[in-house]
């Protein structure tokens, strides 16, 4: 078998028909098996799933007790035969040629064990559109290359890998303590080995981001929380761009203190505003997306940083609580 893909999936109902199609599509011409893994979905997803994968006789479905990506990968793994691993999600649809241009990119460069693409982002009301384009600046996301950059370059980390087996066979599946992010950490482990990850052009993705602000904060929020998590287990992947919301938050109440003897301490609020503004007017196309885009940057840092606190202070409290035990 030339190639294994791995989907793990919870409650994507709204998305899981463009995504399985257009993975069918993309691996038509390819020798390779499809396991789809759904994390107990309540929306119909397994329902669904259970009907399409039995139409294809390379296709598979598993049920993932414990819900979360990292258990669904690592109980499809053993599974699978691929030469090359690929680990997809929903949310994301794949091009005609994806599996097809990966092959021929590990093929040019022997020495490149994990590649993926840039991720697209796309939102299908014109919220989600503003979302998209937000979370598409390095003012949102900060250095995220996946989503700031189609260009083809070395990188920390891609979604929607694919990997050459062997990686798998010398470090091992993904860390089943790790919530969410469990990509940044297996990533990690990696590069500490000497493997690149290539980001490659052709290889982008589409990836549907959430369509509204709510769900955005959701989802902002986990990824702030668990961080610490990553951490805790990769001292040297850390980045400063992962503590500026959570500082920024933290030198709030001290800033608003010293505005009250001089208003000189105002100006980095009104900097920030001014930045929401202006990088809000660089990245939209028409008022209602401006408007909106000021709102939803400071959505993104704030719901991020508050988590990230909320986390780090988690983590250190069972730090202690274990070391007392």
């Amino acid at each position: 078998m030339l190639l294994s893909i791995i989907v793990p999936v919870r409650n994507e109902i709204d998305y899981i028909e463009q995504t399985f199609n257009s993975i069918i599509q993309s691996a038509s011409d390819i020798n390779c098996e499809i396991i789809f893994v759904d994390g107990k979905s309540t929306d119909g997803t397994f329902e669904w799933l259970k009907v399409e994968t039995e139409k294809f006789k390379n296709c598979s479905l598993l049920i993932n007790e414990n819900k979360f990506v990292n258990f669904g990968f690592n109980l499809a793994f053993p599974k699978t035969t691929g030469k090359y691993i690929a680990r997809l999600d929903g949310h994301t649809t794949y091009p005609k040629n994806y599996f097809k241009n990966a092959i021929k990119i590990f093929k040019a460069n022997s020495h490149i064990s994990i590649i993926g693409g840039p991720a697209i982002h796309e939102g299908l009301s014109w919220i989600g559109k503003t979302i998209a384009n937000c979370m598409m600046n390095p003012f949102g996301v900060g250095g995220s290359s996946f989503r700031t950059s189609i260009s083809e370059m070395y990188v920390d980390t891609v979604p929607f890998a694919i990997y050459k087996r062997s990686v798998f066979n010398e470090l091992g599946l993904y860390n089943e303590k790790l919530i969410r992010n469990q990509d940044d950490e297996f990533n990690y482990r990696c590069r500490s080995q000497g493997y690149k990850i290539l980001m490659h052009p052709e290889l982008k993705t589409k990836y549907f981001v959430r369509e509204n602000l709510t769900d955005l904060i959701k989802q902002y929020y986990s990824y702030g929380f668990y961080k610490p998590d990553v951490f805790e287990l990769v001292s040297k992947g850390r980045s400063w761009y992962h503590f500026v919301p959570s500082m920024s938050i933290i030198s709030i109440p001290f800033l608003l203190y010293l505005v009250s003897f001089n208003m000189m301490f105002f100006i980095p609020f009104l900097s920030y505003v001014l930045m929401c503004i202006f990088i809000s007017i660089g990245c939209q196309d028409d008022f209602k997306m401006i408007f909106l885009s000021i709102i939803v940057f400071p959505c993104l840092h704030f719901s991020y940083g508050i988590g990230f606190i909320i986390g780090f202070l988690r983590v250190k409290l069972k730090n202690v609580v274990n070391s007392t035990l």
